[in-house]
């Protein structure tokens, strides 16, 4: 059955923006319902609470929590020598326990929407979808992981959430193998767009927190830290870029092969022979695949928030809520 997935990539703070384009959506276009959530870092936070349509909660979280709210930043040199990470993450662990309930887990589970959130195993390298479906995996590139309880599920968000290096690393207690810790996914997936169309959506509304063109600078960087900041930043566009481009290339190759087809079948070759030349079982990938529509959303001008997003200030979040709900409006009215 064709579903119609919502994916919001990462971004820290720039998650506002996303928040005004959910919030714009829920109010102006109930007719567009999701099927399937997918979320990489901050989009992690945000599609649980999408699904159940707790647009207000999520409005509060991204126009009132300061960076003290989130990390504690202070004594790197510190837990450089000392700890696994540069920020002290407990003030997000601790808004994720008062948010992401046992009971909003619950309904969570209890509902047909299907959510997934993009964490990277540091031990394996691997791609690790947590969810609260029991989708077999599609793809040997990546592991799903079945969320069974409130715990896990906090676990699992706060894993998506923690930039390497940044925020610390999560063991997940749905995993049995040990060790085992989750990271960011935005390391290897910025936006699960391909998880989507794996899990059956033809129909695809991709927030992404970063414009098209990304920001240059004329600062001199003369920190190792401020250096690790740009290149993470770098990075993490370069990536963004794969995920956009892999979907709307399968889109490209299925308008070929179908503009070959028609262009056979003009010359006189019968649909049967037709048929017979490209649906071969098990060599074409693409057989009976429909085109993808995909919405890409995303600001027009860099969001601010600092490199990763981890600079929140609410009075910069309500504007970049203010323009995910202008460019929802502009795209969807």
């Amino acid at each position: 059955m064709a579903k119609t997935a919502l994916v919001v990539s990462g971004g820290g703070s720039k998650g506002a923006f996303a928040v005004g384009v959910v919030k714009y959506l829920a109010e102006n276009r109930p007719d567009i319902q999701f099927d399937t959530l997918c979320g990489t870092s901050t989009g992690s936070l945000i599609v649980p609470m999408a699904a159940l349509g707790e647009i207000g909660v999520l409005e509060t979280i991204y126009t009132t929590q300061t960076t003290a709210d989130v990390v504690l930043t202070g004594n790197i040199l510190n837990r450089f020598a000392r700890a696994n990470s540069l920020y002290d993450a407990g003030p997000l662990a601790r808004q994720i326990t008062d948010n992401y309930t046992d009971e909003r887990f619950k309904q969570l589970a209890a509902s047909k929407k299907e959510v997934f959130l993009t964490t990277v195993c540091l031990q394996t390298g691997r791609i690790t979808y947590f969810s609260n479906t029991g989708m077999p995996m599609l793809n040997t590139n990546y592991d799903v992981v079945k969320l069974n309880n409130g715990q896990a599920f906090r676990e699992a968000v706060l894993a998506s959430s923690c930039q390497p290096v940044f925020m610390p690393p999560i063991e997940v207690s749905a995993v049995t193998d040990k060790p085992r810790q989750f990271v960011d996914g935005g390391l290897r997936e910025y936006a699960p767009i391909q998880l989507a169309i794996d899990n059956g959506a033809t129909e695809i509304y991709a927030i992404l927190l970063t414009p098209e063109t990304a920001a240059s600078s004329n600062e001199r960087f003369t920190s190792t830290f401020n250096i690790l900041e740009a290149t993470i930043s770098w990075f993490t566009n370069d990536v963004a870029v794969n995920d956009v481009q892999i979907p709307l290339l399968y889109n490209r190759a299925l308008q070929y092969i179908d503009a070959v087809k028609k262009k056979m079948l003009d010359s006189g070759v019968k649909q049967a022979d037709i048929d017979k030349f490209f649906d071969v079982p098990g060599a074409n990938p693409f057989m009976g695949k429909k085109e993808l529509t995909i919405h890409i959303i995303r600001p027009d001008a860099p969001l601010g928030g600092g490199p990763g997003g981890l600079v929140f200030d609410p009075t910069e979040m309500k504007g970049m809520m203010a323009k995910g709900m202008e460019v929802a409006e502009r795209l969807f009215s």
